[in-house]
């Protein structure tokens, strides 16, 4: 009996543990039905992002070019160090360990780590520890890759081989390497290209085995602008020169072909050095304040070009129409008295404008009507946005001239049209300005102010794709007859009016004033937005330069004219424009007899004296100079961006010759010089 319990005993005993052992195998078996079934891509996919990781690889944006083909901007391939901030277990460790190799402070790199591990969530496992490695850095910090996951990644760092000139027009990128001014936030799309995609496999200290292309990136257009270097290069200086001798506050200088509206040189005061990542809060507020086609202001003087254009044109004027001027004050009913600076009794039309009188225009605009007057405003592209390859164009301000109601306040007022006639009431850019006064120089076309000439999509093997490039054609708005009389009588506001500053010698020129008066804070204040415009030369107008400098104490014939002299010489200069007028030299005052023999008397008495031994040459430190003969610019340009070497370049095509010769140790302060042949 006893031995029969036992042996129940032992058979529950045994079913018992076969019941717990067939449990977990049941267990085990589910499990492994959840891995191997029903959650086997979830798991496979965390596997595989443990060994297999994938890296964004940038696109080289397209390049921006000048009209002579030298590069304004061009991206050069660089790597960054990246780390995933949540496998960092010690930040500050890490950042004592890291700092002196990129040369940081150990603050600068911890701060933003315990950040980053702390707050978790999107965003919080990818940290960017130096971007665009040195070749020093990277050696430097590829040993501590066996202590910390450090990656390298592909990176692009954008350069500018031009510095600061022609920044509102190039622009410049962010961080993330989009555009955020000029062409290159405009133009943002077709430039940055899309980019590719690498994969790594790794080990599990993150050591790389195999890496391949998953997709190929496809570089952005290159893109060639107007622009030609020199022309912008002395508009920005004598814009900087005209700006501190009005004691203006800022300023605009636009440089366009009448013909076809190609803008040759634009410029702004203050500007902005585009190749510096983190800017200073003013260079941030010059690099989102392109003045000449964002920032309208009243023109002035310069609006009674169209006023007296529409007297001519409409036949109701000719330039010898007499106007009496009212001998300085027009009495208006029920308001203010339009006064001239000037006492002036009657003028035939011509001298209207080559005097700048206010009266004179006025009259005009009265015979003329206010719909008359709109219409001629609309004609010369006033109100309207120009289509200029640059964010954030402002069409300027001109309100419709016909009311839709007795309750609308955005239109013109009975009396609108004899104030609009000389500038007020009515605002516009320097783009437009130039856009108006090209249809007076290319005989009566209204043309598209442009900056962009040429597209081409880079290929694999090296060849440029052409894309073409739509521009608006010219549109007839005025008779050529109109137009050749009004340069005439432009040439003569030069010769004989406000404008005498304005003469280039050895050419012909035409132009008109303007001086806005700076209405502020309820009152007025003795400050203008001094303006010329003006074409050269007369006969077969090359440039038109619109030059405005804000602010000034000064009148646009003393402080805007002699900056258009200087900008419309250089651009007839560089552009080979033959000369019109005989060229006036300075006269060479003979030295003084006295002056000559005691200088020869001194010169006779200096013993020569013994040349003493030349210092002995320290041993140079710094990069040796590579062999740059037979590459192209571009190449030759990325090149010494990426070595930080200081280079200057002579002529076009392939590299022929440098100095000083490869292998040379470039001692501080030297450039590289390179000539270049086809």
């Amino acid at each position: 009996m006893r031995q029969r319990d036992q042996q129940l005993g032992s058979n529950r005993r045994a079913a018992t543990a076969a019941l717990i052992v067939a449990g977990m195998a049941a267990v085990v078996l589910a499990k492994l039905v959840e891995l191997q079934v029903v959650r086997h891509e979830y798991y496979a996919e965390r596997g595989r992002r443990q060994h297999l990781r994938e890296f964004r690889l940038p696109a080289l944006r397209g390049e921006l070019l000048a009209r002579d083909s030298y590069p304004l901007a061009i991206s050069i391939r660089t790597e960054s160090a990246v780390v995933n901030p949540q496998q960092i277990r010690d930040p500050e460790f890490f950042a004592r360990v890291v700092a002196p190799a990129l040369g940081l402070k150990p603050e600068e790199l911890s701060g933003p780590l315990m950040t980053k591990k702390q707050a978790g969530g999107p965003g919080a496992s990818f940290h960017i520890v130096a971007r665009h490695l040195t070749p020093e850095q990277r050696e430097r910090l590829r040993p501590l890759q066996k202590t910390f996951p450090i990656h390298f990644v592909p990176d692009a760092r954008r350069d500018y081989p031009n510095g600061v000139t022609g920044a509102h027009v190039v622009g410049a990128i962010d961080a993330e390497g989009d555009g955020n001014a000029g062409v290159e936030q405009k133009l943002n799309e077709e430039l940055k290209g899309r980019d590719g995609l690498i994969q790594v496999l790794a080990g599990s200290r993150q050591d790389r085995f195999i890496t391949w292309t998953k997709r190929d990136s496809l570089p952005g257009v290159n893109v060639t602008l107007s622009i030609d270097r020199v022309i912008q290069h002395d508009a920005e200086r004598f814009l900087r020169e005209g700006i501190e001798q009005a004691g203006a506050e800022s300023g605009t200088v636009v440089v366009m072909d009448p013909r076809n509206g190609e803008i040759l040189a634009l410029a702004n005061y203050p500007t902005f050095d585009p190749r510096r990542e983190k800017p200073t809060p003013a260079e941030a507020a010059a690099r989102h304040s392109n003045i000449a086609v964002q920032i309208p202001c009243e023109p002035g003087s310069v609006m009674k070009m169209i006023t007296v254009t529409m007297g001519i044109d409409t036949g109701l004027f000719r330039p010898e129409s007499l106007i009496y001027c009212e001998n300085g004050a027009f009495p208006r009913p029920g308001r203010r008295a339009i006064h001239d600076v000037h006492r002036y009794g009657t003028l035939d039309l011509s001298q209207v404008l080559i005097k700048s009188s206010n009266i004179g225009v006025v009259k005009v605009s009265l015979a003329a009507g206010p719909q008359r007057l709109y219409e001629y405003l609309k004609k010369f592209g006033i109100g309207d946005r120009t289509g200029i390859e640059l964010p954030a164009e402002s069409r300027g301000i001109l309100r419709p001239q016909a009311c839709r109601g007795p309750q609308d306040r955005n239109c013109w007022s009975p009396t609108s049209h004899e104030y609009i006639a000389f500038g007020h009431e009515v605002s516009a850019t320097a783009v437009q300005l130039a856009r108006a006064v090209a249809v007076i120089a290319n005989g009566g076309l209204l043309v598209q102010p442009h900056l962009v000439i040429g597209k081409s999509r880079p290929t694999p093997e090296g060849r440029e794709i052409p894309i073409k490039v739509e521009q608006e054609p010219p549109r007839r708005v005025l008779r050529p007859e109109t137009a050749i009389t009004i340069r005439r009588i432009m040439e003569r506001v030069v010769l004989e009016g406000t404008g005498k500053a304005a003469a280039i010698p050895g050419y012909s020129s035409g132009g008109k004033t303007g001086s806005a008066e700076i209405f502020e804070n309820g009152r007025w204040l003795n400050r203008h937005n001094a303006s010329f415009i003006g074409f050269a030369p007369v006969a077969n107008p090359r440039v038109v330069v619109v030059v405005t400098l804000n602010r000034t104490p000064k009148l646009g014939g003393a402080s805007a004219a002699p900056v258009f002299r200087k900008v419309a010489e250089t651009a007839l200069r560089v552009l080979h424009v033959p000369m019109d007028r005989p060229e006036t030299e300075p006269e060479t005052k003979p030295q003084a007899p006295q002056k000559a023999q005691a200088l020869l008397a001194s010169a006779e008495k200096t013993e020569p004296r013994e040349e003493a031994p030349p210092p002995a040459t320290p041993a140079l430190v710094g990069p040796r100079v590579p062999d740059f003969r037979g590459r192209p610019l571009v190449a030759v340009l990325r090149e010494a961006a990426s070595l930080g070497l200081p280079v200057e370049t002579l002529g076009r095509g392939v590299a022929r010759e440098q100095s000083p010769p490869p292998g040379t140790v470039l001692a501080p302060g030297m450039r590289v010089q390179v000539r270049f042949g086809l």
